[in-house]
């Protein structure tokens, strides 16, 4: 089955016709984002790409250079992120939700509204990134690839196996922990070999120290998401603008299924549609009517005509109406102490431009630094094997995701990986072999320090992580998360620059 679509959903001037998926967040999810300790400003620091450990949650991407210990996915990537613990993070590149099937567009809007003035919500809406269960959604757009290419030159079946050799419909994210937060029966030390050392740690100042350029983007795009809304009324719309269109389309006088919508808002020089199509609204006026023609893209999907006929769209010609129904205009707000205070000195105790942009420095710090004691520990370390009850874990904890997911959209698990572009569930299982292996191995890394070391966590980290997550994750998947962030802080304590 399909989940229905409103008709202004149906969208397919898009240029990238492919399956992009992401999932609409919670109620729950955001109640329990909400209860993270700490200020407003530290609770989501975005951090691209994932798999790696932060004590922020958050907004900042890698420095730039860095590779990533694991292999980036087109579509999407299975991660975690620490935070008095470590959970999966949805990552929304863009605004908007694109749901492919049988070759039509479905356009859904899925980011959260700013309803206060706080940065929580404008950093969720930024980044859309709530610190969640499960699975990491990228949206790409790149042209000339695709979930099913993706997914064509991998496996079919995991190395760990089929879809229905795992419980994930019982997944519990307690199982498998014992109350020290240790995986039950697992001696780490067993399986990974540390360096010499996890103390005093020799990292590059490059690798943690971030540039004015990294802070000033961080800012840019705070600023940005406090941006304000210019009705336009006596000029022609340009680039920059966003327009609200109404638009019919048709291919050789033939309309096709998907190809009108009304009162859709596109901003002109986003290249959301296809090539040409935002060019030619610009100059155009409020009330004006309109032809646009473009073509569209080798490898487009087929639509279907009124009678449900099968119109192919590849490479053809087609003609849009066009009506401009409003223009307005984006305009950002200007970084002054007096701005920064209305915003944030409730929330966050920040006064100034200089204590937003000091702010900023040290939490891109704290995040650098993670992401490089992760990277140093991960290449350096030896690790024998790793335990299947950890891979499956993480294995349970993806499939029980996706599956509630698919859910919503009135599938099963076979049908949504098919509307993916996979050939079946246990390819899109394959597809994140590579992640499962590093997650486990990251939790390897955490338990062996610790058994070294002898670090438990304060009780003062595990009141934290028991008042954010006992009562969704339970007490040892809270203690686990409570024992990574001591493991951490322990070892960052000792760090050596140069």
């Amino acid at each position: 089955g399909s989940r229905a679509f409103p008709e202004q959903l149906y969208c397919n001037p898009f240029k990238f016709p492919p399956l992009r998926f992401a999932s609409l967040p919670s109620r729950a999810m955001l109640s329990h984002c909400q209860r993270l300790r700490g200020r407003i400003l530290t609770l989501f620091i975005v951090t691209e790409p994932p798999g790696h450990f932060h004590r922020f949650c958050g907004i900042f991407r890698r420095k730039a250079g860095k590779s990533d210990t694991c292999t980036g996915q087109d579509l999407w990537n299975f991660g975690k992120n620490l935070f008095f613990s470590y959970f999966s993070a949805i990552i929304v590149r863009y605004h908007s939700c694109i749901f492919r099937e049988n070759g039509l567009l479905f356009l859904g809007g899925i980011f959260l509204k700013r309803n206060t003035k706080t940065l929580l919500c404008v950093l969720c809406a930024v980044a859309a990134v709530l610190c969640v269960i499960a699975a990491c959604f990228v949206l790409t757009k790149k042209q000339s690839s695709t979930p099913a290419s993706s997914a064509a030159s991998g496996a079919s079946v995991s190395a760990y196996g089929k879809v229905s050799d795992f419980d994930y419909a019982n997944f519990d994210y307690s199982n498998g922990l014992d109350d020290n937060g240790y995986w039950s029966g697992i001696r780490a030390l067993d399986y990974v070999s540390l360096p010499d050392t996890v103390i005093a740690l020799p990292l590059s100042k490059a690798d943690v120290e971030p540039t004015e350029a990294e802070i000033q983007t961080q800012i840019d795009t705070l600023l940005n998401q406090y941006a304000t809304t210019k009705t336009i009324t006596d000029r022609a719309a340009q680039s920059g603008d966003t327009v609200n269109i109404d638009y019919s389309g048709a291919v050789d006088g033939v309309a096709f299924t998907g190809g009108t919508a009304t009162g859709y808002n596109l901003t002109l020089g986003s290249h959301t549609f296809i090539d040409g199509f935002e060019d030619q609204i610009i100059g155009h006026n409020v009330g004006d009517t309109f032809d646009v023609t473009v073509t569209f893209p080798e490898g487009y999907g087929d639509s279907t005509d009124a009678e449900g006929n099968t119109l192919p769209l590849s490479g053809r010609e087609a003609v849009f109406s066009v009506t401009v129904n409003a223009i307005t205009q984006s305009v950002v707000p200007t970084l002054t102490d007096e701005w920064v205070a209305s915003n944030f000195a409730a929330s966050d105790d920040l006064h100034t431009a200089d204590a937003l942009r000091q702010y900023f420095d040290r939490a891109l710090y704290a995040s650098n630094l993670d992401n490089a004691v992760m990277d140093y520990l991960l290449n350096n370390s030896t690790f024998k094997e790793v335990p299947t009850q950890i891979t499956n874990y993480y294995i349970c904890m993806f499939l029980n995701y996706h599956s509630q997911l698919a859910s919503q959209y009135g599938m099963d698990l076979q049908a949504y990986a098919q509307a993916k572009g996979y050939a079946d569930a246990d390819a899109m299982l394959a597809d994140s072999d590579a992640y499962f292996a590093h997650l486990a191995k990251q939790d390897l890394l955490f338990q062996a320090i610790a058994e070294t070391l002898n670090i438990a966590p304060t009780q003062e980290q595990i009141d934290s992580a028991n008042a954010s997550y006992a009562d969704t994750y339970g007490p040892q998947r809270s203690m686990l998360n409570a024992l990574q962030l001591a493991v951490l802080d322990k070892v960052e304590e000792s760090v050596v620059l140069s």
